[in-house]
């Protein structure tokens, strides 16, 4: 084909276009990821470290100590190892490498080192190379060709060590880096600092490792070190905060490119080009403003996001490029009509969220892209709009997701606290720990700050979580110049579970606003109710002004920072395939999960309780579900407060050792049925409130009927109500006129005091319509009852009580059941119900009266001292007893569960005890589960992490009779019953009786029932 004149022209301008551009390219930085090389990992632990000296930043390399592998260098080829990719830590592949895994026995304390070979590309010459770490953890020595090129022992943050004086361009070089884990933490505290040697440390997670990525990044010697997007209350207006390093001799004039993208289309909505210069050294940062007409707004519904492409020149000379993402959105308190309260992009949100204590699967500490994905999902899923960095920085892959998949952020950098009296040393041991440890704990905060400012869902900085003293001048400074990085973020002092009252409080209220240096003492309410109360219970809504969680305190921003921990197992059959798909011995928690699911698959199977929880993952999730339904509830009670601010759940994710109380497992897996919570998170429903949800059949329940509503619904409805019970029959209907006030009224109560009266046993559902006036139904809602209707047919037809203390008397006579008391000896009756009352010792250690009538076909029922008689029992061979468990409450946690049975007729079966049974699951109870080797299970039960299952109803055959061993605490339900009714019926004064009565809880008939079934 012939080329003509013009077509040549074309063609070179072509070519000459493409030199200019591979010349600019050039010039540009070169990243070159080295996270998925082949690292060796080995273990050195004759290595010394226990008292070395210790360097905070800024270090002079040839001042410091060369640590070199024991055994020296050829150690790391020639001793043994594993093979990783980063990040990976020592516990991921070592954990128990003492012979004991056990709890947090097996944690690696010392060093280890971390090698590769690198290939520093020829295109590298000439400019300046670092390696660029994103975190480690806990100090790391870092070696380039044998050489010391760095050390740095801030861990969880960025920092960089430059090689370019260390590395050989064109050719393979080695990298090792020495990772020193001298201590650290498997639970929630941060406040117990640790000592290295003679130096006070920031706690942080036992792991130790390289915990982030790794990057050979090479830039010329005038190159952008930092962009920070800063976010402004005029929506559509960023700064750009470009910060220059100039490591050439003279003073760099040139120009910067800022053009901003839509991240989703690559559309360019901003482009200018501005003067910029640069002395030598690192440079202040340079704010350049750039507004966008009809920036489409970043939010958790709508999470636009933008890119920021900085383009550094000389002439037409391109030194550098960089890149950042950012989000147009505004974050604030406004105060309306006296109420503080939260604002986004002004509109008002009521942030709901969960704290997160930072543990991962497999490697312990650093969440691989595919979890921090998950993360995020699972938090959208349960309609949670925030999450936040509990005790512990975060990771940048998770803020990454929260910014794509919009959801709001709250960060603590971890350990940030130290003793109060050591803020003014006494002596030089005392100074040196200090200047260490606010050298480290600065630094640390700082470079938190640097690394994640430019996240639009970070939102909200806080210095110390539960710190009880008081802000000193060191704190203060920490406040201000964390602030001046960032000064477009609330910023607070602390979040506490302390005594926190009205007013000035500086020790739990001092907090910094956007744009502002006033440190406040009031305005921010930040109390923390960790401790949850075992399941929904009915004391938890009592009216419109009485219920957990209600405030009038408008003063204040309201912020619950944690709250209700109720404690359930995590999903043990889907961690179990996931371990078994990658390997059982990788891993730092997988044997004990392993361990555990098959003390849970092992009981169903030999228990008869398959039919009701097919697999173990049945029996997990509907224990899960006990805490998403009471968190549901009270963040409705949040919800239709409109007072309260911010609600975070007790907790976000549970490890294999604590802080059970998550809501997904350490895999994330959500650990119940999310609409659970998410119903009750939805923007617009119908809010049914009963004051009882558990009661008998032809007692009185009131409901009450709220909307939460941030749709700015407003008008005037009908309300229409009606009520479905277990048979689909309609037993009750009303319609309620209703004015609904919208704008930022979120919550509002719609009618209050209206009666209902079960006629029928079984669930009952009441729904709630809310109606237009053109027929139009605009927000629905529903709550449940579960009526019982005490049943005493084909009870035993001659009992007798052996109870010292009257309760089950006093509550047989109550309820019109004969019985006999029982003294000693073989009992007149069919059937002996044990209370408060001691064995009998007999002559023979293997035969009794008592033992002899059972064995006729007589039954025993023991429903107090239960490990007493159940250790008696044992003692003559008719129980196999091997002691109890008491079972966890809070973030540990127990949950019972019942199989399908004739013993639990007229009550749910086939279940975990949830608020249908709030009479025995509530913490406040006495909660004991057996070790019972024989007879049948009826009952069973777990506690926190032990991987065991208990029994908490036994019935055990012997000869023709029997002996049924209950652990529930059915004492609670029958004495206050028994009390408040023997008040009423002899006529006691007025005062005794109206506090009797008042200490009656309906919801306690289910445990009278059960009672009553045992005696049948």
């Amino acid at each position: 084909m012939k080329i003509n004149p013009y077509q040549m022209k074309i063609v070179v301008a072509i070519l000459l276009a493409n030199l200019i551009n591979v010349a600019s390219f050039a010039q540009q930085r070169l990243v070159q990821d080295i996270s998925n090389n082949d690292w060796k990992m080995w273990l050195d632990p004759a290595a010394k470290w226990q008292n070395d000296v210790l360097f905070t930043p800024p270090v002079v390399i040839k001042k410091m100590p060369v640590n070199i592998p024991s055994g020296g260098w050829q150690a790391l080829e020639k001793g043994e190892s594993k093979t990783v990719h980063l990040p990976a830590t020592v516990e991921e592949f070592h954990w128990g490498w003492n012979t004991n895994s056990f709890g947090v026995s097996g944690n690696y304390l010392g060093v280890s080192w971390f090698s590769t070979q690198v290939n520093v590309p020829a295109s590298m010459k000439g400019k300046r190379i670092v390696l660029h770490f994103e975190s480690v953890r806990f100090r790391a020595e870092v070696f380039v060709n044998q050489k010391l090129a760095g050390y740095d022992l801030i861990n969880g943050t960025p920092f960089d060590v430059d090689v370019t004086n260390f590395v050989t361009v064109g050719k393979t070089n080695s990298i090792a880096v020495r990772i020193t884990d001298p201590n650290g933490n498997f639970d929630w505290r941060d406040s117990s600092n640790y000592m290295w040697g003679d130096y006070r440390t920031n706690p942080t997670h036992g792991f130790g490792g390289i915990t982030g990525k790794v990057s050979l990044v090479a830039t010329e010697n005038i190159f952008v070190n930092d962009i920070f997007v800063k976010n402004k209350p005029t929506l559509n207006e960023i700064d750009a905060e470009i910060s220059l390093t100039n490591n050439t001799a003279t003073t760099f004039k040139g120009n910067v490119l800022l053009e901003v993208t839509e991240r989703k289309t690559g559309k360019l909505v901003f482009e200018k080009s501005f003067l910029i210069e640069a002395a030598k050294g690192e440079n202040a940062p340079h704010s350049f403003t750039i507004k966008v007409d009809n920036a489409k707004l970043w939010d958790v519904d709508n999470p636009n996001l933008y890119v920021l492409k900085a383009s550094l020149k000389k002439d037409d000379d391109v030194k550098d490029v960089v890149e950042k993402k950012f989000g147009f959105r505004w974050f604030e308190v406004k105060e309306v009509d006296g109420d503080k309260q939260f604002y986004l992009n002004n509109k008002r949100i009521v942030v709901r969220t969960a704290i997160s204590w930072g543990f991962w699967p497999i490697n312990g500490i650093a969440p691989s892209d595919e979890l921090a994905k998950k993360q995020i999902a699972d938090a959208k899923a349960v309609g949670l709009n925030m999450l936040n960095f509990h005790r512990t920085i975060g990771q940048t892959n998770v803020l990454d997701y929260a910014d794509e998949m919009g959801l709001l952020y709250f960060q603590e950098p971890g350990g940030n606290q130290f003793p109060a009296n050591q803020f003014n040393p006494k002596n030089e041991l005392e100074k040196k720990q200090a200047d260490f440890y606010f050298a480290a704990r600065d630094e640390k905060f700082f470079r938190m700050i640097k690394r994640d400012r430019s996240h639009p869902s970070l939102v909200i900085y806080n210095m110390h979580n539960e710190r009880g003293a008081e802000p000193q001048k060191k704190d203060s400074l920490q406040m201000l110049a964390g602030h001046k990085l960032d000064p477009t973020r609330i910023m607070t002092y602390n979040s506490s579970n302390g005594p926190i009252k009205k007013g000035i409080d500086p020790r739990f209220k001092l907090h910094l606003l956007p744009y502002s240096n006033q440190f406040y003492n009031i305005g921010w309410f930040d109390q923390h109710h960790a401790g949850g109360p075992g399941v929904y219970h009915d004391n938890l809504y009592s009216n419109p002004k009485k219920y957990a969680k209600y405030t009038d305190n408008k003063e204040e921003i309201v912020y619950y920072g944690e709250e209700g921990a109720i404690g359930t197992p995590p999903r043990l059959q889907l961690i179990r395939d996931e371990i078994l798909k990658r390997g059982k011995d990788i891993g730092w928690e997988s044997d004990d999960y392993l361990k555990w699911y098959d003390a849970y698959d092992n009981f169903l199977k030999k228990n008869d309780f398959e039919k009701s929880f097919p697999n173990v993952d049945s029996l997990t999730r509907k224990m899960g579900n006990v805490s998403f339904y009471y968190q549901g509830r009270t963040i409705e009670n949040v919800r239709i407060n409109n007072t309260i601010d911010g609600y975070a759940v007790n907790g976000w994710e549970s490890m294999k050792l604590e802080n059970h109380s998550g809501i997904v497992d350490n895999y994330r897996n959500l650990k119940g049925d999310a609409d659970l919570i998410a119903r009750y998170n939805k923007p617009l429903y119908v809010a049914v409130k009963l004051t009882n949800k558990v009661l008998s059949v032809k007692d009185t329940t009131i409901v009450d009927f709220f909307i939460v509503n941030e749709k700015d619904i407003k008008g005037n409805f009908d309300l229409r109500v009606k009520a479905t019970n277990n048979k689909q029959q309609t037993v009750w209907t009303k319609t309620i006129p209703v004015t609904v006030t919208g704008g930022i009224k979120y919550g509002e109560l719609l009618s209050a005091k209206n009666t209902f009266v079960p006629e029928t046993e079984g669930y009952t559902k009441i729904t709630a319509e809310l109606v237009s006036k053109d027929n139009t139904v605009v927000a629905t809602g529903s709550d449940e009852l579960f009526a019982v209707k005490l049943n005493k047919d084909k009870m035993a037809s001659n009992i007798m009580v052996a109870d010292t203390t009257g309760v089950i008397g006093n509550y047989f006579n109550s309820e019109k059941i004969a019985f006999k008391d029982y003294k000693s000896g073989t009992p007149s009756g069919n059937c002996l119900v044990i209370g408060g009352f001691k064995p009998q010792q007999t002559g023979n250690p293997l035969v009794t009266d008592l033992l002899e009538w059972v064995n006729n076909g007589n039954t025993v029922v023991v429903v107090n001292d239960t490990d007493t008689w159940a250790t008696y029992f044992a003692k003559k061979e008719a129980a196999d007893y091997r002691g109890f468990k008491i079972l966890g409450t809070s973030w540990y946690g127990g949950n019972y569960f019942v199989k399908d049975t004739k013993w639990f007729e007229g009550l749910p079966q086939s279940c975990v005890f949830n608020w249908e049974y709030q009479c025995f699951a509530t913490y406040n109870k006495n909660r004991l589960g057996l070790r019972m080797f024989n007879g049948e299970t009826i009952v069973g039960c777990v506690s926190d992490h032990k991987q065991e299952v208990y029994s908490a109803l036994s019935v055990i055959p012997h000869g023709r009779g029997k002996i049924i061993f209950c652990a529930l605490d059915i004492f609670s339900c029958i004495k206050e019953n028994a009390v408040a009714n023997k008040a009423e019926g002899d006529g006691e004064n007025a005062s005794m009786k109206t506090f009797n009565v008042s200490a009656k809880n309906k919801a306690n008939i289910v445990g009278q029932q059960l009672l009553l079934n045992l005696l049948k």
